[in-house]
This record gives structure tokens, sequence and C-alpha cells, in this order.
């Protein structure tokens, strides 16, 4: 399928900008680091994975704007705070301290990769190209997060205690990644969204949990409930619209700059 029939428009955008905005937020959280990560080789590639964040939210972002008739930054920047489409997971914030940053990216990472996989294999042709591209990318970013639970974990009592805390912390919110997005019944239907053989929570919970049990760690996830309402459907915590305003400062005072 080259052309997207138009009745799938809507819910497709819907779905992408869930996926983009996760990732631009993740991105902007991610930044927050640079120059303070713990060691200077994960300075580097902490910041290096943020900026890979961020340029995947671009890439759907010119996916949807295309579908729209819009500008990929006026999709990723110019929209009130309950257009946004983004998990509370990757909006709170880490208060710096590194076990939680590590914990999110672990939660989002092992999630993206999935979704990703679903996508390159869309019946949509353009989407699965630049969702296999993105795949690709993703399981570095598994790699990272991986080497680093277990390495902290392993560490002794004081280290895998903070680890432990963050997962204890992050864990709540870490079901609402699979917060149904509007449509999604149409997309999974036409094949634009494909179901995979193993349920998409089941497989991500899986393998969590056996990075966690390799780590010395324990977590408990719970799959949200059907009528769960959260960021999937622009319902955010309280502290969402300042994060927000920090990061669209720039695009609100010069919309049409080109950078």
């Amino acid at each position: 399928m080259q052309t997207l029939p138009d009745e799938l428009k809507t819910p497709l955008a819907v779905l992408l900008l869930s996926i983009a905005d996760d990732k631009l937020m993740l991105g902007h959280r991610g930044s927050d680091w640079t120059g303070l990560a713990p060691i200077l080789e994960e300075d580097i590639a902490f910041s290096a994975i943020s900026q890979e964040e961020i340029a995947h939210a671009s890439a759907l972002y010119e996916m949807v704007g295309a579908m729209q008739g819009q500008r990929a930054d006026a999709v990723a920047f110019g929209r009130p705070p309950e257009a946004y489409r983004c998990a509370e997971l990757v909006t709170v914030s880490d208060e710096f301290d590194w076990a939680r940053a590590l914990v999110r990216q672990f939660f989002c990472d092992h999630f993206d990769i999935l979704r990703f996989d679903r996508l390159s294999r869309s019946a949509y042709a353009p989407l699965a190209a630049l969702a296999g591209r993105i795949h690709a990318e993703e399981a570095t970013h598994i790699e990272h997060a991986d080497l680093w639970m277990v390495q902290i974990g392993r560490g002794g009592d004081e280290s895998q205690q903070r680890m432990q805390a963050a997962l204890d912390l992050l864990s709540p919110l870490a079901g609402m990644l699979f917060e149904a997005t509007n449509g999604i019944d149409a997309l999974e239907q036409s094949k634009v969204y494909p179901v995979g053989d193993a349920d998409l929570f089941d497989g991500w919970l899986a393998d969590v949990q056996r990075v966690a049990a390799d780590a010395g760690l324990t977590l408990n996830v719970a799959r949200p409930a059907p009528d769960a309402v959260g960021g999937r459907r622009g319902r955010h915590h309280d502290g969402f619209t300042a994060v927000l305003d920090e990061m669209c400062e720039v695009y609100r005072i010069e919309p049409e700059a080109a950078w």
C-alpha cells in the first residue's frame, strides 16, 4: 500500500504522535544529562541516544505533517498541552537521579523496539520503510540500557538499592505506555499497524523482567485497564505544561524560523 486511505489518516496520525511525542519528551529529558552523566563515556553515549530519540521524533512528525498539510515543527511544537499523546513516564522529572533516568530509558527502549517491529511490517509501505530504519537503531539503545541495568544492579548494596528504588517509583507509570490510542482497532484490522503473534504487553513484560532478574532486581508492572485514560488521550500530570513551555519556548518566539 503506497497510498493511505483517508479514513485511516487520523488514527495513524494519533498513533504516530503518541510515538513521536514519547521520543521528543524522552530526548528532551535525556538531554538534561549532557555534561552531568557519571563518566565521560556515558555522557557522550546518553547524549547521543537523546539526539537519536529527537531525530526519530522528527521523522515521525514529518510523516504526520505530510498527512495533515503542516510543517513538522508546527506538529512538534505548535499544539496545546491536551493535544500531546505522550505517556507520563517520559514527562516526569528524574530529579537528576541517574537510576531513574536509566530505568525510564530501559522501559521505553524495550517498548519502542516492539512498536517499531510491528510498524516495520506495516501494509503502508512508506511507514514500514521508516520504521525498519528506526528499529535497527533501537537495538543499540536496548543494548546500552540493559548493560547499565545489570552493571548497577550487581554493583553492590547501595547501587542495587538505588536502582530498586527507581524501579519501584517508575513501575506504576510504565504500564500506561500501553494505553491504546483512538482508532487503533482500524489500524490493526487494515494491517497498517499489524498485530503480532504475541501480545505486545506480555512480550515487553517478559523482556524487562528477564533483564531485571539478571540484575538482581524485581519489578511489578500492571497492564492498564481498558478504560484507563492518560497521556495517550491528552490527560497529563500537573507539571506537564511547564515542561512543554520550556521545550517550545524558541518555536513560540519565532514559529517560522528555519534552522
